[in-house]
């Protein structure tokens, strides 16, 4: 058996990142169109090298080598990856194109807790085996050389951004404008959560001017982006398989797989629109979909020569 610990860590810098420079730069009322830098065209999209990302773990990983007919893998990460814009191919620009930094959050991608484990076990049954001994050949054929397998996968959610549902800033903006936070948190506790209200939207409003003596509304949201988490990933694998020999280069192996074998179900992100309410199953904080297939089974039967 091995046991490894690790710490690893990551910096980018300059990364392609999109941004619309026809955007207004400062909200307010009016005809958006007149505002812009180049008032003759529209939004456009620029890639621009100019993100930054940020990553850090803790790893732990336990193996044992195959013997008396066991092998397993567990590993483990402890993590945190930050960027301030997700990758190209996956978003559009931020809701201000003009303040990068502030877009500075956990990525799309991060996943605070992940542990895999993953198994191969042959049963001990059959000639050579703990209980084979005396075993006749068609028997053995029978209930020898049999292998239990499979992958247990959990992992903490991934994070979303509550989205005020419109252009609230009234500048063109092509990403999707975030709401004021008025609570320090939105996440409801683990205990609280469920598909019918996985955050607490009375956490955010809708966007205000925080200028003095101005009364408008015209305005980003204050709320962070990726501030909330969205539900965990649980799911476990498993196969049992075996080889029968025909000749010394010919054999027929046979696998029997279940997939997500417990029926658990991986929900999807829930609605973030705070617009959209009122608040619950149907509205903003409810799920109404999975992002994973429900149990599949399947049989193979393979002839190798």
């Amino acid at each position: 058996m091995s046991l490894e610990v690790s710490f690893a860590a990551s910096k980018g810098t300059h990364l392609q990142s999109v941004l619309d420079y026809n955007q207004d730069q400062v909200p307010g009322p009016g005809d958006v169109q007149a505002r812009r830098p180049y008032p003759n065209y529209g939004s456009f999209t620029s890639i621009v090298n100019r993100g930054n990302s940020d990553y850090e773990s803790g790893q732990v990983k336990f193996e044992k080598q195959a013997g008396h007919g066991l092998y397993f893998l567990s590993s483990f990460t402890w993590g945190k990856a930050y960027d301030d814009q997700a990758e190209i191919c996956c978003a559009g620009p931020p809701p201000n194109s003009w303040d990068v930094p502030s877009e500075m959050g956990l990525a799309d991608f991060n996943q605070t807790l992940h542990w895999v484990f993953s198994y191969d076990y042959l049963l001990p049954f059959g000639s050579g085996q703990k209980y084979g001994a005396g075993v006749n050949p068609v028997l053995n054929q029978i209930i020898g050389g049999w292998h239990f397998g499979g992958i247990y996968y959990l992992g903490s959610g991934f994070p979303f951004s509550p989205s005020a549902g419109y252009d609230s800033s009234n500048t063109g903006t092509n990403g999707s404008v975030r709401p004021d936070q008025i609570l320090a948190d939105a996440n409801l506790p683990r205990s609280k959560r469920s598909i019918n209200l996985w955050f607490n939207p009375d956490a955010y409003q809708d966007p205000q001017a925080r200028v003095p003596d101005v009364t408008t509304t015209y305005a980003f949201g204050n709320a962070g982006r990726n501030t909330l988490i969205g539900p965990d990933t649980n799911n476990f694998d498993f196969s049992l398989r075996k080889t029968f020999p025909i000749r010394e280069s010919k054999n027929v192996e046979f696998r029997f797989e279940a997939f997500n074998a417990l029926n658990h179900p991986s929900f999807s992100q829930p609605d973030n629109d705070i617009q959209d309410t009122p608040a619950g199953p149907d509205g903003v904080g409810g799920i109404t979909s999975t992002a994973g297939p429900n149990r599949d089974l399947q049989l193979a039967l393979k002839f190798n020569f």
